[in-house]
């Protein structure tokens, strides 16, 4: 969900028939966390507009077109639906250079009008070894299942593993953080891990029942998932609960949400308002309020990654007056919404330092780059959540697990929030725990970076799927 802010240290250049430089193929290789993807694009120019389409010849010879695109004669701007991506990049010569985000995470990229070492790839398809953790037998039963989601139009598509012998002990539902993930909670080539078939194996191997889902939008699910919020993906959550307890087999089992990041958000939320929940299991999941976390997910990855110290401050205040807009805002239709955090932003450029201000051409092209992400119907809806009401309503058993190296949703702060959340509602079950060394992915980890995640051999540390299995065990 982070956002990095370092197209602000890319110098802005208006030349004299930069669009004429612009059509044409261009060529990169993405670092994709030690992975290197060539990527390729081609623009075009058509009664004045750019418009273009986007190869990776490493992964498939499959090409995309953009869903948007604009230039201002400094900045390229495209996003690419099919693949939850976008580019935002400054035209300084021969070079396109910016940032590449897919899946909500930022990589620096660099286009050329020449083919970079290592493009194109000569030898196929770039090759995805199978982690060490994945399963590669299944000593169990393993169910193909649909069953409606939590709108009309939205059938969830999934696998419910169980164990061979005897009845389950419970049923576990795993809910995917944020971003488009299949029932594997699969991170893309670029991380090439997928927690929640780990996760769902080593449960069901303990005799636990599991039932993982495509998000809405996402593999076999229908739906739509990039105009969906979290209230939506509660919904679909709060759906995978009823189509447990409506299965004669699963009468008198005790039923229990497991929910990773924004899914350790989702599962208080049915909890509260859904009395078939028996247990929830919170993995990195919200203590504090969303816009308050968020601002702390900017400075852990800032710094872990880089980022100067003085950029991270110099923007805050902006945001931070951004994130109390939207709070303040929900009645605003999107039109007034989006003209008012332009409006906001612009004000603010008052403070930006003098080189930077007086290098912006146009104020409203460069203030796009805070006020695009925040202007989707997700962030907007996301940023003004608390989990704190929910959290005081949790009464059933509650284990609460985080990495001390994670950079996403702070353990320290948001820990404490779910302990005192925990205490003020009198929650006689209650484990709260932070785990050392281990990530947002709970990965034993360097530095806790986003950007680390895909170097990182284990999927799930096998200590951290220990503890979840034990604190199981003992009530089950």
């Amino acid at each position: 969900m982070q956002r990095s802010l370092l197209t602000l240290l890319l110098p802005l250049f208006l030349c004299t028939s930069v669009r004429a430089q612009l059509p044409g193929e261009w060529f990169a290789i993405l670092d994709a966390m030690g992975t290197e993807l060539p990527l390729g694009i081609q623009l075009d120019e058509q009664d004045g507009a750019i418009t273009g389409s986007l190869v990776s010849p490493g992964q498939s010879e499959a090409r995309f077109d953009f869903t948007t695109s604009s230039f201002d004669g400094q900045r390229l701007q495209f996003t690419l639906n099919d693949l939850g991506a976008s580019f935002s990049g400054v035209l300084d010569g021969k070079e396109l250079r910016g940032v590449f985000n897919q899946a909500r995470v930022d990589f620096p990229l660099t286009f050329y009008r020449y083919r970079p070492q290592g493009y194109p790839v000569s030898d196929g398809p770039v090759t995805i070894t199978q982690r060490s953790q994945q399963p590669t037998d299944f000593p169990y039963e393993r169910e193909a299942v649909t069953f409606p989601g939590g709108a009309a139009g939205v059938t969830l598509a999934g696998e419910l593993t169980l164990p061979t012998k005897g009845k389950p002990r419970a049923a576990i539902i795993l809910v995917s953080g944020s971003g488009p993930q299949d029932r594997n909670s699969y991170l893309g080539s670029q991380i090439n891990h997928s927690p929640f078939l780990v996760l769902s194996d080593y449960l069901t191997r303990e005799g636990y029942a599991v039932l993982r889902y495509d998000d809405r939008g996402v593999g076999e699910s229908t739906g739509d998932h990039n105009g969906a919020t979290t209230r939506d993906f509660g919904a679909d959550a709060g759906a995978a609960v009823d189509y447990l307890k409506q299965r004669k087999d699963f009468r008198k089992i005790a039923i229990g949400m497991a929910g990773h990041s924004e899914g350790g958000l989702i599962a208080p939320i049915v909890a509260a308002e859904n009395e078939d929940l028996d247990f929830v299991i919170l993995l990195a999941a919200p203590g504090v309020p969303i816009d308050s976390l968020m601002l702390e997910q900017r400075r852990q990855v800032g710094t872990a990654t880089g980022m100067p110290a003085q950029l991270i401050a110099r923007d805050e205040p902006g945001l931070r007056s951004a994130y109390t807009f939207i709070k303040e805002s929900p009645a605003l239709d999107q039109d007034r919404y989006v003209d008012g955090l332009y409006a906001l932003f612009e004000k603010r450029m008052d403070n930006l330092p003098t080189a930077l201000r007086n290098s912006i051409k146009d104020p409203r092209a460069f203030n796009a780059q805070y006020v695009v992400p925040l202007s989707n119907p997700w962030l907007r809806s996301f940023l003004a959540m608390d989990p704190t009401p929910y959290l005081e309503k949790l009464t059933i058993p509650t284990l609460a697990i985080n990495g001390l190296k994670d950079t996403q949703v702070a353990a320290e702060s948001n820990l404490n929030g779910i302990s005192i959340a925990m205490a003020k509602n009198g929650n006689k079950d209650a484990t709260v725990l932070p785990l050392p060394g281990l990530n947002h992915l709970f990965q034993p980890a360097d530095t806790g970076a986003p950007n680390e995640y895909g170097t990182i051999e284990t999927t799930f540390d096998p200590l951290a799927l220990e503890m979840i299995g034990n604190w199981l065990n003992e009530r089950f």
